[in-house]
């Protein structure tokens, strides 16, 4: 579908952070990055917009750019940006010297590793399932950001990634346990009993729908998961659309959630915007559950369900300990086809995540 750059930008936000410092020149200093990606496809590798041109994209960038001050970073990436520019020159014109690339390589890949990581999984992620969406949100309630953020990482990176491009079936398969074992030491250390087994319930359901994703030639998963029996009168075809939903049904919570959208994006600070988010998310699914609905018995959906339910979990590791990260590593190597450096990495990564 082709790009509408006069669009609402918010959908493609992804984050705001605090810097810890960046830039000497304090006349010039940058203490914030804001962070937007537009990407051709959503993580279950369904189309969401064309590649925009050239001028589309100044235009987005520019549009977004002037919405904030001299003390931001504001980050664009994603496949559906057009390329602006070699990016081996200098403001000069002057092409860099192998070093000198070299140089601005490395600056901005530690720069990368800083400050941005730790916020990578701001993006609120929605299960298609209603069922499964409502019992993982209903698990976070009261959760840290951090934990909420981290569970957003353990979803789309291991659970139900959107690309398993360079796997073989068995090392897909591993990543869907690693991510398990890794939900798993977040209900060990960091969810309160009644909470930690709806989450777990949850993570292993949403595992479930990843595992039965198929893979195309070009390495993308595609997910059937299917959204429920969940539908209203008056909700096209066998689907609720949330937000159009609320618009006709309780204006006064499309109002709130639309006004926690843009304080998001406009970064008030001293707001929780994960707990606001998830309480309004809630009451939000709560309505349209508890509504009346006119969808008859779809055996299509009960046979969908079955499948899932009695997909089974890969048993990959074994005896792993939960105790710390230094020995929740230790347990997880020589179990896999992963190898110990990619776990390793990835267990570095989810400390970040969690700001260990």
């Amino acid at each position: 579908m082709p790009m509408n750059v006069n669009q609402d930008y918010s959908q493609f936000y992804v984050g705001t952070e605090q810097l810890k410092s960046y830039g000497s020149n304090s006349a010039a200093k940058k203490d914030t990055l804001v962070k937007y990606r537009f990407n051709t496809t959503d993580e279950h590798g369904n189309k969401v917009m064309d590649k925009m041109s050239k001028e589309e994209t100044m235009k987005a960038v520019n549009e977004i750019s002037a919405q904030y001050g001299d003390s931001v970073i504001v980050q664009f990436s994603g496949d559906g940006l057009a390329a602006l520019a070699e990016g081996r020159k200098f403001m000069s014109g002057r092409e860099m010297t192998a070093e000198e690339a070299a140089k601005r390589a490395a600056r901005d890949a530690a720069f990368q590793a800083e400050n941005v990581i730790q916020h990578e999984n701001t993006h609120r992620i929605v299960i298609p399932n209603y069922e499964t969406n409502e019992q993982l949100y209903n698990s976070l309630a009261g959760a840290d950001d951090k934990v909420i953020s981290s569970t957003m990482g353990i979803i789309s990176n291991y659970l139900m990634p959107g690309s398993a491009s360079g796997l073989s079936e068995q090392e897909r398969q591993d990543k869907v346990a690693f991510g398990l074992e890794a939900a798993k030491y977040l209900a060990e250390n960091y969810l309160d009993e009644s909470h930690a087994g709806d989450f777990m319930s949850a993570m292993e359901t949403i595992a479930k729908y990843g595992l039965n994703g198929s893979v195309s030639d070009g390495g993308k998963v595609i997910y059937n998961v299917q959204e429920g029996q969940v539908r209203m009168s008056g909700a096209p075809g066998s689907y609720v659309d949330m937000e159009g939903w609320l618009k006709a049904n309780d204006t006064e919570l499309y109002n709130q959630i639309n006004e926690l959208n843009r304080s998001i994006i406009n970064h008030k600070d001293g707001e929780n915007h994960s707990a606001k988010f998830i309480e309004l998310y809630t009451k939000a699914a709560k309505k349209i559950l508890d509504a009346p609905s006119d969808t008859k018995k779809d055996s299509g959906y009960a046979d969908w369900k079955e499948k899932v339910e009695k997909t089974k979990l890969p048993a990959t590791f074994q005896n792993v300990k939960y105790n710390g990260f230094q020995s929740f590593l230790e347990s997880l190597q020589n179990q896999s086809s992963l190898s110990d450096s990619w776990i390793s990495e990835n267990i570095g990564r989810f400390m970040k995540w969690l700001a260990v």
